[in-house]
């Protein structure tokens, strides 16, 4: 048995042997012998750059640090984009399951853009790639369309061209003044406050006289008090009760003296002797009421409290009355006015004397065209002028219609 025994270990020793010379000395110990000297790291995914680089393959760790590494020679490859297959020195490689590989290319070599290592059977989540510098393509050679996402430009910022042309164009009359100040809001209701008339009111709002008096139910002799609530509201009155109005007396609220009658002794006494030029308008014969130059002309901007024109002249001179009438308000009790005269020329036609120095007349007087009835005075900014304004049916006009052409 000994013998048989070591019979057989010479058998294997020679069969073991010339195992291993027909190998040609090529023996290779088991894999797990060579678990020690094996990279057992993640194998790295390669993408094509647009023409081989005989410098290199730029490979991206897992650590994010790039290596060069050389590329042999007669290496191919084959790029179509996300899961395309790598041939490199002879070897191709697959992309596994659930890896996406970005195959855009450069000028200096293969790089790897992005691996998504999502589990197989998921969802793959692919984050956007890290921009990656490249060399400018050659100029004979067009540009290699990647199939990697393009970040989104920055938005250019606009700009805008500023206006040439203001906000708010303010209308500037031919005397070259701004207008005044802009009118309020029509309230609701007027407080009536003593010494105010019926015409002074209105004229305030650039109201009718008539059409107040009829808004507020007022019966002869058309009577206001202190104190009183008057509406301001007049539009649902008709023409036609408006010219079944008879005249309203200008009796001012809270005076109990009795009206003036008849023509002032002072107003006949520096009444215009000379002959002036005249102009009839409506059936009125008008003429300027100072001998003085416009200093600025009427506007129908409705922003502006004093729509008129200011005639230029000196504190003292006369102011005459333009047409023939009644006195209907003679105070300051209009802000912004000053001494204010208003005379009343028939049913629909009022002029206004704004500014005066001194009045010579008072509510119930009777006029006639060339009367003095005041003294110009200055506007309150230091400008001696007299504002002058008509109205017909409580609205603004312009003068120049109704004054004789100078």
């Amino acid at each position: 048995m000994t013998n048989a025994g070591a019979q057989i270990g010479r058998v294997s020793v020679l069969a073991a042997a010339m195992l291993v010379a027909a190998c040609g000395g090529r023996y290779q110990a088991p894999l797990d012998d060579q678990s020690a000297v094996l990279d057992r790291g993640r194998a790295p995914i390669y993408s094509a750059p647009a023409q081989p680089s005989p410098s290199g393959v730029v490979v991206s760790g897992p650590s994010g640090i790039s290596e060069s590494q050389p590329v042999a020679t007669g290496s191919s490859r084959s790029a179509t984009g996300s899961g395309s297959a790598i041939t490199g020195a002879g070897v191709r490689v697959e992309p596994a399951p659930g890896v996406s590989v970005s195959t855009a290319g450069t000028e200096t070599g293969i790089q790897r853009r992005s691996i998504d290592r999502a589990p197989v059977g998921r969802q793959a989540q692919t984050a956007a790639p890290a921009p990656v510098p490249t060399a400018p393509a050659p100029v004979s050679q067009p540009p290699v369309q990647s199939s990697a996402p393009t970040p989104a430009p920055a938005p250019v910022p606009v700009q805008i061209a500023p206006r040439d042309y203001p906000d708010e164009a303010i209308i500037m009359p031919p005397g070259g003044q701004v207008p005044s100040q802009p009118q309020a809001p029509l309230p609701a209701t007027h407080t009536v406050a003593r010494g105010e008339t019926l015409y002074s009111i209105a004229y305030q709002y650039s109201l009718d006289y008539r059409a107040l008096a009829v808004a507020n139910n007022l019966a002869t002799p058309y009577t206001i008090y202190p104190n009183q609530q008057l509406s301001l509201n007049i539009g649902g009155v008709s023409n036609n009760s408006l010219n079944s109005v008879p005249a309203i007396p200008p009796a001012p609220a809270g005076d109990t003296e009795v009206l003036a009658s008849g023509r002032p002794a002072e107003a006949m006494e520096s009444r215009r002797m000379i002959d002036v030029p005249v102009r009839v308008v409506d059936d009125i014969s008008w003429q300027w009421p100072v001998d003085g130059q416009v200093l600025r002309a009427y506007s129908a901007d409705t922003t502006s409290i004093s729509r008129g024109i200011d005639i230029g002249g000196k504190r003292g001179d006369p102011v005459y009355a333009a047409a023939d009438g009644d006195v209907v308000y003679s105070g300051r009790g209009i802000q912004g006015q000053g001494n204010l005269i208003i005379i009343r020329h028939g049913a629909r036609h009022l002029s206004a004397y704004s500014h005066n120095s001194n009045m010579l007349v008072s509510e119930g007087a009777r006029i006639r065209a060339g009367d003095k009835i005041g003294e110009v005075g200055d506007d309150g900014r230091g400008t001696e002028l007299l504002h002058f304004e008509v109205r017909v049916d409580g609205s603004p006009v312009d003068p120049a219609h109704y004054l004789p052409t100078r």
